[in-house]
């Protein structure tokens, strides 16, 4: 048995599931809401027995290993080293062999970098690089934990992993050197970035000097994107997960920072606002989420951006007010508490109306009506009346302003974002109209939505109700002709019992796609089904055999009279089979 079918007989699909949403049971099955696409009716369906989820809205299928994959961004090693570990496989020395190639492992490659990196700043000629961080009072203990480093030499490194047997090419395209003669982090502290599983993917790093930029950061590559990675989650996961609470912090400083105070259910952003993505993320652990950024314009935007982002995932926000604009490395180190502003946290409304009244003029009339309208910019867009209740009441509360005047404001506000909402709808659907008339001109196109081909849906059939007598006993066709037809590979395959590794996975999600649509269905509409679905393949090879035949023949001529009549005569025996 291959090493990933052993795996996969030992873990169960549902179990990894669970870990990152709430399944509910539906008959045999488990259903929620897809992971990986937004959605409102649940689609996604886990079988326990046949150990695969299938979203029938994206028509995509999973099995364990490439569910932790996709769900972890993480590539087939190592998402086979991580369940070879929980479902207690040995791990062959060759299988590393046979699906990484020697010096082109990313993961490994970073691995080592951050070791080299975190062993050079305790070198004693590296004194220097260590005293900044300890004189920024980052403790040695915590130096480890986040495993900070420093490039302390332009080439030391590029050796370092050539004698590791990587490839030259390999180091210079892996965005650690600018070229071989430099290390694109020379001369600064590292700061790993690493994905939820704890793998370095990553790196920033800070200059020691005034010299600019400030931070130079790793470019995007296979294993890293900015957008869904979280500074310090590998650490803080557990945590958040036993608190349900995550604090938001800018960059790395303010979350080595936090860690270090015991706060260690904080995660950093870099580089980007916070993403769609981080929150898919977070919403696997937190259902309160604290904003802490900084109080500087570029903070207070990136905080206005995070809210919005937030809106309406069932996540409570709230925002730190950190005192006289410090960052909380500043604070903490001050020697205040920070755990302690969260009691004076702030809604979102009141951020807004906190934020409002530095901007507008409170004194004036003009100036609070712009107030008012700003804050109903952001209560419209809640899909929740409860919130938009709760925010109305407390605009009333602190400007003064009747209830009945706001939820008339609230109203026409609402009344006009929804009729643009229903414009863009209208554009969108004569687009998406015109995406289909373009698929139906080309047949090659792909459908986004989830339909097994002709082909494959009889193949599913044979396999989940074995119809294999009955289909042989109906088909006047031969396994041959059936490559007449697009899309009839697997059909073929299942007819000759030729079935390869990802035949059977795609014929087990045909499967479920069966079970869901014949949950009521008796054994006598499945057969009728079937056979309806036989016709339909055999009007397809007949259309091919047709074009075959007739094909340069002249119209007129006898023999193709002689054809016509047969097809005829075997278009009423198909009709009858």
């Amino acid at each position: 048995m291959a090493i990933a079918q052993d795996i996969e007989s030992r873990i169960q699909i549902l179990d990894i599931v669970n870990r990152y949403v709430s399944t509910k049971k539906a008959g045999v099955n488990y259903k929620w809401l897809c992971p990986f696409h937004s959605e409102k009716s649940p689609s996604f369906v886990i079988s326990p027995t046949k150990n695969i989820a299938h979203c029938f809205s994206c028509g995509k299928g999973w099995w364990p290993i490439n569910f932790l994959m996709e769900i972890e961004k993480i590539d087939f090693r190592e998402a086979i080293q991580i369940l070879a570990k929980e479902a207690g496989v040995e791990m062959q020395t060759q299988f590393s062999v046979e699906q990484s190639e020697r010096g082109k492992d990313l993961y490994k490659l970073y691995k080592l970098a951050t070791e080299w990196y975190h062993q050079a700043l305790f070198l004693p000629e590296n004194s220097g690089s260590l005293a900044y961080l300890t004189d920024r009072q980052i403790s040695i203990d915590t130096i480890k934990k986040f495993q900070l480093g420093y490039s302390s030499s332009p080439r030391d490194l590029l050796f370092a992993l050539k004698n590791s047997w990587f490839l030259s090419d390999f180091i210079i395209d892996s965005g650690l050197f600018v070229s071989e003669s430099r290390d694109k982090f020379y001369g600064r502290i590292t700061f790993p970035i690493a994905n939820t599983m704890g793998h370095t993917v990553g790196f920033t790093a800070r200059v020691l000097t005034d010299a600019l930029p400030k931070y130079l950061n790793s470019p995007a590559s296979s294993i890293f994107d900015k957008s869904s990675i979280l500074y310090g989650l590998h650490l803080a996961k557990q945590s958040i997960s036993k608190t349900s609470e995550v604090f938001i912090v800018e960059g790395q400083m303010d979350t080595v920072t936090l860690h270090q105070a015991g706060i260690d259910n904080t995660v950093g952003i870099s580089w980007t606002a916070l993403t769609k993505e981080h929150i898919r993320l977070l919403r696997r652990f937190a259902k309160t989420v604290y904003l802490a950024l900084d109080s500087d314009n570029a903070g207070v935007k990136a905080t206005f951006s995070s809210i919005e982002q937030l809106l309406n995932e069932d996540i409570e926000i709230r925002i730190i007010q950190i005192p006289n604009g410090k960052d909380p490395d500043d604070y903490i180190k001050s020697g205040w508490d920070f755990l302690s502003l969260r009691s004076d946290s702030l809604s979102v409304i009141d951020f807004y109306l906190r934020e409002g009244g530095r901007e507008y003029d409170m004194a004036t009339l003009i100036g609070r009506k712009k107030l008012i309208e700003k804050c109903l910019e952001i209560i419209v867009k809640l899909s929740s009346q409860l919130e938009v209740d709760f925010y109305l009441q407390e605009i009333s509360r602190v400007l003064w302003v009747s209830m009945d005047i706001l939820y008339s404001e609230y109203k026409k506000v609402k009344r006009e974002v929804t009729q643009k909402q229903r414009e863009g709808e209208r554009d969108k659907k004569r687009t998406e109209e015109k995406e289909n008339s373009d698929e139906n001109k080309n047949p090659h196109a792909k459908s986004q939505k989830y339909a097994p081909s002709l082909p494959d849906l009889i193949a599913g059939y044979i396999y989940r109700y074995q119809f294999l007598d009955l289909f042989s006993a109906n088909f006047v066709y031969t396994v041959a002709d059936l490559t007449s037809i697009p899309d009839a590979t697997l059909l073929s395959r299942t007819l000759c019992s030729t079935l390869e590794p990802d035949d059977t996975q795609m014929l087990r999600i045909i499967d479920l796609h069966l079970e869901s649509d014949h949950i009521d269905a008796n054994p006598e509409l499945i057969e009728r089904s079937f056979r309806d679905l036989l016709r339909g393949l055999h009007v397809l090879l007949l259309t091919c055999e047709k074009n075959q035949k007739l094909i340069g023949l002249d119209p007129d001529s006898d023999e193709v009279y002689i054809l016509r009549s047969e097809f005829a005569k075997k278009e009423k025996l198909l009709w009858l089979k």
